[in-house]
């Protein structure tokens, strides 16, 4: 039977109905232990319920068994019969790869086989599927290449200092060879830690891991590594109903693990950070012996640093904005609210070398809100509540906030308006508004500025990413887009046909047929050629593979829907 002929059967008898379906959630839960506790690998996602064959989903089992039946089954020859076992049991087994690229038959023909929309949502299930699925194996190797036994900080060799603030101090590190070998290596060449060791400095929390924990909860949200110890049991039970975990994202900082520990006596720390050592390293010391650490992936700088050094052009600025985006959509998604959002916050790995864009990463979870309790809501009853961390790049309804009995702060879209100002950075020379500048000495104050106040951007920018930026700075939250949304503004305007992009009455928006093969075109890019970037000269680099990869991870046909008619109508 030649190929066209069995195609031609497909498209005039296969019909697949696909029922509506929502993802599963990742979840987890991050605790420490004191020194030399047992360690247990780091879960942070769990299997659908109602698991049919092959461990697939019922719902998705029976779906992609319909659809075998319904294309192969007229298929009679041997051959064909072979073929069609082969297939069948590739579909079965959660192998995306053919049930794409028949869905991309059906969808390139014309013929309407695939018009409903809890099938097209289907499709859309399948597709942010097959990347979580490639995004979770990525995850896993990081972590694998991490020692899991490193649970302390004598088995670390610790490096030159990265940076100080007023609440901790970030070290390079490795992981020690040789358990007997030197602790400190602070002349050596940074470049020989893959990792930073950040030590929080404890002023009141107990010596013990309960309190530490208690008190540093919110430094912990984005670990991947679980610890597990009896003393920590009933405490884990009383906090199971209020923590929050981050799943790992590749814009969220990489912390491998954290433990509490005895403070070191680290050369320098006397005169650099006194005050927090305790009373046995420095007499006059107020720290007390044991803290918190977080052990992670080894930045190279802050954004704050690289913008210093350079300024990007506006495609490079424009892709650090969709990464900042798409780490705010991820932490709103799982109900964080980071609070402190700025431009000294933002980490970056330059590793793929000059005339790539850096891969970004939101850091410093210290004033974040997260508490499955109260959500992205929080009660603000007194004047002596935390509202978050820099008071000038607070959103107008966080710093505007009036405390009473029944006041709530809604956190959902406030970092979206910090991002904002960090694109000021990033595509302006007078640098962010919300700053006082040193030649012009002009602010804008977030309690007081109108949106009509906001300076223009650079003349290079694009419209549509100008309106996005001046949008997200709206004083009505209700006028301002979500993360999400406008984390797809910008992934449609990197990556969508140049059509979707002209005014409305050029032609009309994009069907959801459209959209669907668009979305199957890119993830066929990132399943195929992203795993063989840097060895084959794959056109794109590793950055924006990885963008369109998040992208793709939360793909839903009623959010590109949202950015499209955002893009047309304002």
């Amino acid at each position: 039977m030649s190929v066209r002929l069995y195609i031609t059967r497909f498209l005039q008898h296969g019909k697949i109905f696909f029922r509506s379906i929502r993802p599963h959630q990742e979840v987890g839960k991050i605790n420490i232990l004191p020194q030399g506790g047992k360690i247990e690998a780091a879960k942070n996602s769990v299997s659908p319920p109602n698991t049919g064959v092959f461990g697939l989903p019922s719902h998705l089992s029976s779906a992609r068994k319909l659809f075998v039946d319904n294309v192969l089954k007229r298929v009679t020859n041997s051959l064909a019969t072979e073929l069609r076992r082969k297939t069948t049991k590739q579909l079965l087994s959660g192998n995306s790869a053919p049930f794409f690229a028949l869905v991309g038959v059906s969808l390139a023909s014309g013929t309407g086989i695939i018009t409903k929309e809890d099938e097209l949502d289907g499709v859309c299930w399948e597709i942010r599927e097959a990347v979580r699925k490639m995004h979770q194996n990525m995850f896993q190797v990081e972590t694998e290449m991490f020692d899991q036994e490193t649970a302390s900080f004598e088995k670390l060799e610790v490096g030159p200092k990265i940076a100080k603030g007023s609440n901790a101090v970030v070290y390079a590190a490795r992981q020690k060879e040789d358990p007997l070998s030197e602790t400190f290596h602070t002349q050596e060449p940074i470049e020989g830690f893959p990792y930073a060791v950040k030590m929080m400095f404890n002023y009141d929390a107990e010596s013990n891991a309960s309190a530490i924990l208690r008190s540093m909860y919110c430094e912990t949200v984005p670990a991947r590594v679980h610890y597990s110890n009896s003393e920590l049991i009933e405490w884990e039970q009383s906090m199971e109903e209020h923590a929050v975990v981050l799943p790992p994202h590749p814009n969220i900082v990489a912390m491998h693990c954290v433990f509490a520990d005895w403070v070191p006596s680290i050369p320098g720390a006397i005169s650099d950070y006194p005050d927090a050592l305790p009373s046995r390293l420095n007499p006059d010391g107020s720290g007390r012996n044991m803290s918190l650490f977080l052990l992670m992936k080894r930045y190279d700088c802050s954004l704050k640093e690289y913008l210093r050094e350079q300024k990007p052009d506006v495609r490079e600025a424009i892709l650090l904005l969709t990464q900042l985006l798409e780490a705010v959509a991820h932490m709103t998604k799982y109900g964080v609210a980071h609070r402190d959002l700025k431009s000294d916050n933002v980490l970056l790995d330059l590793s793929e070398g000059s005339g790539s864009c850096p891969m970004l990463a939101v850091s410093d979870f210290g004033c974040c809100l997260a508490d499955r309790t109260v959500g992205l809501s929080m009660p603000f009853r007194t004047l002596d509540t935390n509202r978050g961390g820099n008071a000038a790049l607070m959103a107008p309804e966080v710093a505007c906030a009036t405390p009473g009995l029944f006041t709530y702060i809604d956190y959902s879209k406030s970092d979206a308006w910090a991002v904002g100002t960090i694109a000021y950075e990033l595509m302006s020379e007078q640098g962010n508004p919300f700053y006082r500048s040193a030649s012009t000495g002009a602010i804008l104050r977030n309690t007081s500025y109108t949106d009509t106040d906001l300076p223009p951007l650079d003349d290079a920018v694009p419209p549509v990413v100008s309106r996005l930026v001046h949008d997200l700075l709206a004083r009505n939250p209700n006028q301002r887009p979500s993360a999400e949304v406008a984390a797809t503004v910008c992934q449609l305007f990197l990556w969508a046909p140049t059509s979707w992009l002209n005014p409305l009455h050029t032609r009309a928006l994009p069907s959801s047929s459209e959209i669907l093969q668009w979305l199957l075109c890119l993830t066929t890019k990132v399943l195929c050629e992203g795993r063989l970037q840097g060895v084959t000269g794959a056109r794109r680099t590793a950055t924006e593979y990885q963008l369109i990869a998040c992208f793709l991870q939360r793909a839903k046909l009623s959010i590109i829907r949202q950015a499209l008619n955002w893009i047309h109508l304002r």
